[in-house]
């Protein structure tokens, strides 16, 4: 509650400009903390360097069959596994998308690949059965309602036998990053009152999310000391015990 002024004379005007200095005084800390914070988010992990070696982890596992893989600037896996002969849906989730043919350069390659940029909208009305779906950093871009309906969708989409590979990344667990573990509420409060835009995040409740769906872990890949991670998800125990 905020405390009265000592002096209870003070002109009303004097005191609204009061308040509102106090008010851009708590704001400007605020912005500083969030700058902060998300500076050191920023140089606790590069995604970038740890996307070759997840990409191909990924690669091994996957089953013979359709498949769907869903991220930025996903070319390079999408002609992989297109490779492999796989018929692949692809979704491109980078806000710089343009066309996949400056990503993908082999015409014969891009002509297996039904590739468009992503919208949550259009993909729950993709319809089929898939036995590999890869997401790769998306769900941190949507809101908490969003990251349920695409893998709601996800789940829908996939085979008994097939398996929902999700890679994001998540806040840290070690004890001198817990501060920053700590900010991400406030984070969210600075986010929709202040810069009122979408902020990507780093992922939070997502095996609450998947406890809902009723999805099962079959195997995790840990990488920049577990900040990156990649799930291997499935709709029933044993669908991927050969």
């Amino acid at each position: 509650m905020e405390e009265k002024p000592e002096i209870p004379d003070i002109p009303q005007i004097e005191k609204t400009e009061e308040v509102k200095e106090e008010k851009l005084t708590r704001t400007q800390r605020i912005e500083s903390q969030i700058g902060t914070v998300t500076k050191k988010i920023k140089e606790t992990v590069n995604v970038d360097l740890f996307l070759p070696e997840i990409n191909e982890w990924i690669l091994e596992r996957l089953k013979d069959g359709p498949s769907i893989v869903i991220g930025d600037k996903i070319g390079n896996i999408a002609e992989k596994i297109a490779k492999l002969n796989f018929n692949v849906v692809a979704r491109d989730s980078s806000a710089s998308y343009v066309s996949p043919k400056t990503e993908i350069e082999d015409e014969d390659i891009l002509k297996k690949i039904d590739f468009k940029p992503f919208s949550l909208e259009k993909f729950k009305e993709l319809s089929g059965i898939f036995l590999n779906i890869v997401v790769i950093f998306t769900l941190k871009k949507l809101e908490k309602n969003q990251q349920l309906e695409l893998l709601e969708k996800c789940k829908r989409l996939l085979s008994r036998e097939g398996q929902l590979i999700v890679v994001g990344e998540f806040y840290p667990k070690s004890a001198h990053l817990i501060p920053i573990s700590l900010a991400k509420e406030t984070l969210k409060t600075f986010k929709k009152t202040i810069l009122k835009r979408k902020v990507a995040r780093p992922l939070t409740n997502f095996d609450k999310i998947t406890k809902k769906l009723e999805l099962k872990f079959f195997d995790v890949k840990y990488d920049a000391g577990g900040r990156i991670r990649t799930y291997v998800l499935t709709k029933r125990w044993g669908a991927l015990i050969s």
